[in-house]
């Protein structure tokens, strides 16, 4: 049986917020290493819908083809 690790209390590396933080999933691309449970969630549904969380999120981790298409359908 596999353990999970204790979370431990830390700054969330998207919100700021003084929290329980956990480690972000190493195929989420470019994240914050710390987030609180809250945030850790956003991503992991964003990931699963192959979406981002947010603008920030998408300029970092989109390929620019998922950015142009984003941006052309949103002119419309």
């Amino acid at each position: 049986m596999t353990t999970q690790p204790t979370p431990a209390e830390g700054t969330c590396g998207r919100c700021q917020q003084r929290r329980v933080v956990h480690p972000a999933k190493p195929n989420w691309g470019h994240v914050p290493k710390l987030l609180c449970t809250s945030c850790w969630q956003r991503y992991d549904e964003a990931r699963a819908n192959d979406d981002y969380v947010d603008w920030n999120d998408a300029f970092d981790n989109a390929s620019d083809e998922e950015i142009v298409a984003h941006l052309a359908t949103a002119k419309d």
